[in-house]
């Protein structure tokens, strides 16, 4: 099997935010702030979110000297006690999908309760994995731009494109 992961079709996201809106609302806010775990991509002629891929070689986890990120049931996963803040796997990683935010810590010491430095947290996308009903973004998307495929499904949907372009060079070619 597999890796699954959310991908985006461009020709149907209007930019509206909303996939965001529903991560942040899904997960537990980082200080207080709330933070998406995709980022809505927008430019003057297409906008699209991207997430983490969950890639079976997973150049993110390979990068992280603490093995912070992790392979696991087909996922890239995070031990955010390991995380060094290093960003070594936002370096790594080929679509920009993991992000190290500050976080503050609250540290106990008998009778006194003290901050101690910011310590850094991963944040990337774990596919809403504790949700039964799938990713909250695919659910909140207003325009069905959003779909939760795993490897087969892209390769099935690689060829389908690699048909439809060799169907167009041959209908450029005929009229040559």
């Amino acid at each position: 099997m597999s890796n699954r992961f959310v991908v985006a079709d461009s020709r149907r996201c209007i930019g509206c935010g909303t996939c965001m809106a529903a991560c942040m609302m899904e997960h537990d806010p980082i200080d207080g702030v709330p933070v998406p775990r995709l980022t809505l991509v927008k430019t003057y002629r297409i906008s699209a979110p991207v997430g983490c891929h969950h890639c079976q070689d997973a150049p993110c986890a390979a990068a992280c000297p603490q093995n912070a990120l992790y392979i696991s049931d087909e996922m890239v996963k995070i031990r955010q006690d390991r995380c060094i803040g290093c960003s070594s796997c936002i370096l790594a990683c080929p679509f920009g999908a993991v992000d190290v935010v500050p976080s503050n810590t609250t540290v106990s010491g008998g009778a006194f309760e003290y901050r101690a430095a910011r310590k850094p947290v991963v944040i990337k996308c774990d596919l809403c994995e504790t949700r039964e009903d799938g990713p909250a973004c695919i659910r909140a998307c207003l325009t069905d731009a959003l779909a939760y495929v795993d490897g087969e499904q892209m390769e099935r949907l690689s060829r389908k494109k690699q048909h439809a372009a060799a169907q167009a060079a041959d209908m450029v070619l005929s009229a040559v």
